[in-house]
């Protein structure tokens, strides 16, 4: 990622050859172990081109994402925003608009990290398990991002880094899913109400509920009384209205 980043950022070149197959095929398992400290090696790492190559937005953004990686010790950057400013590299701003403008931020966003309901349950990936088609599910909330920070963006949709919430039918109890984010239908628009935290989905007018096991999540006929339609979202921002 650091060197992706110094290419685009630090005045390198992309060549591409048209008729070149790229491929990045994810092994099974690491050839290599960190011993016992596998989450902070991977969390430091991470830590470390937050600090190196983001803007205070989007650092914040990424704590809020990642708030685990807070008190890690991420070393000493120092040389590389040395490097940064010998090489006159533009800011994170550059990469969001000119590189990839697709790539979900903050910015596009009216809310941001959990959508909690009224008994401390969090609208959750599954247990991170990130698989186009699964059903959105709900567990308690943990405060530590990840599988359980959403982005409310602007065109109402809802979604993770890479899936997108979207209603599976039309009829009351149709689940939610989780679909690739670049697949946009209707079916994946939400309008939020924060006055009684009603998350309607536009096409059919049924609210984002609980199923009968209480770990999925379906949308069905709105209903005041239920506590279960009602969710909150972590942060939002006083210069974007929901």
């Amino acid at each position: 990622i650091d060197l992706s980043f110094r290419v685009w950022l630090c005045g390198g070149q992309q060549w591409m050859s048209p008729c070149s197959k790229v491929a990045h095929v994810f092994r099974p398992k690491h050839p290599y172990t960190f011993g016992n400290d596998n989450f902070n090696v991977v969390m430091k790492n991470y830590k470390r081109n937050a600090l190196v190559w983001f803007d205070k937005e989007q650092l914040d953004f990424f704590y809020r994402w990642k708030p685990q990686a807070i008190p890690v010790d991420a070393g000493d950057v120092s040389e590389r925003l040395a490097f940064n400013k010998k090489n006159n590299c533009r800011n994170f701003n550059y990469f969001l608009t000119d590189v990839w403008p697709e790539l979900p931020s903050e910015r596009d966003c009216l809310a941001t990290g959990e959508i909690k309901g009224t008994d401390n349950i969090c609208l959750d990936n599954a247990a991170s398990s990130d698989k186009h088609g699964q059903q959105l599910g709900c567990y308690g909330c943990h405060s530590m991002g990840n599988n359980q920070f959403w982005m409310y963006k602007k065109d109402r949709r809802i979604m993770g880094l890479l899936y997108v919430f979207e209603v599976q039918g039309t009829k009351p109890g149709s689940t939610v899913n989780l679909v690739w984010a670049d697949l946009k239908s209707d079916k994946q628009l939400f309008d939020y109400n924060s006055q009684t935290g009603r998350l309607v989905h536009r096409v059919t007018g049924l609210c984002v509920d609980r199923d009968d096991t209480g770990t999925g999540v379906i949308v069905d006929t709105c209903n005041s009384n239920k506590i279960t339609q009602k969710w909150y979202f972590q942060y939002t921002y006083p210069d974007r209205p929901l």
